[in-house]
């Protein structure tokens, strides 16, 4: 499962975090909170037990504040261990944007937002590229999958950002632009089920959710960067 983080501080102010850091807003964390107890009740359900299926659920985080906040809301709600950062969960780089407002871009950068709405990131000074964010989500999706293997487990759960989950939502499709986009809510979940297949050296995977929001609480439907 691949979660976004709860709305932050940034979220609230309309702002263009990248990698600043932001703390979750009051909303946001009610938002995670809300995640965590969906997923501990989907969690019951799949193991079709009255305990946790949290022996067998893995939880990582990004390492900036607002999705390691958002993981570590979950995992008390969802009865799950801590979450455990990895690095390559981190936000995109959002170059000379970042920190930005997105009304003051639009009105005071009007070539650079005329550029941003046909090319996106990719006409952003200093902004993180599509090859690098492709390459980095394959690198994100690999340690989640080794993980998986090592520690035998049954679900893999990852909290990160808007920008950086279109990416990993895009390397399952090939897709290597920006366009199309992919609605990604706070604290919305996108599922894939895999199955491994050693005799051909591939598996199957199948979306069963892409980016699922939280019912009856506010959510951002632009979703990124976040």
């Amino acid at each position: 499962m691949i979660i976004r983080h709860g709305q932050s501080e940034g979220n609230a102010a309309n702002l263009m975090q990248g990698r600043e850091e932001f703390a979750l807003s009051e909303t946001g964390r009610l938002q995670a909170a809300a995640r965590g107890r969906s997923l501990n009740a989907a969690l019951h359900k799949a193991t079709g037990k009255t305990e946790s299926g949290a022996a067998k659920t893995l939880l990582f985080s990004s390492p900036q504040s607002r999705a390691r906040e958002t993981a570590g809301i979950i995992a008390e709600e969802a009865g799950l261990a801590a979450p455990v950062c990895l690095e390559s969960l981190i936000e995109m780089e959002l170059g000379i944007w970042s920190g930005k407002n997105w009304s003051f871009v639009q009105t005071h950068s009007i070539e650079l937002w005329t550029n941003f709405q046909s090319h996106s990131w990719d006409a952003i000074p200093g902004a993180e590229s599509s090859a690098a964010l492709y390459d980095g989500a394959l690198c994100a999706w690999a340690s989640l999958r080794d993980a998986a293997i090592e520690q035998d487990a049954a679900n893999v759960i990852a909290v990160t950002h808007g920008g950086f989950i279109q990416w990993l939502l895009k390397t399952t499709l090939d897709c290597r632009t920006w366009y199309p986009l992919f609605p990604i809510a706070n604290c919305s979940v996108s599922r894939l089920h895999a199955e491994p297949r050693p005799a051909t050296q591939s598996a199957f995977l199948c979306w069963e959710e892409i980016s699922t929001p939280l019912q009856d609480l506010p959510t951002d439907p632009r979703g990124f960067p976040s």
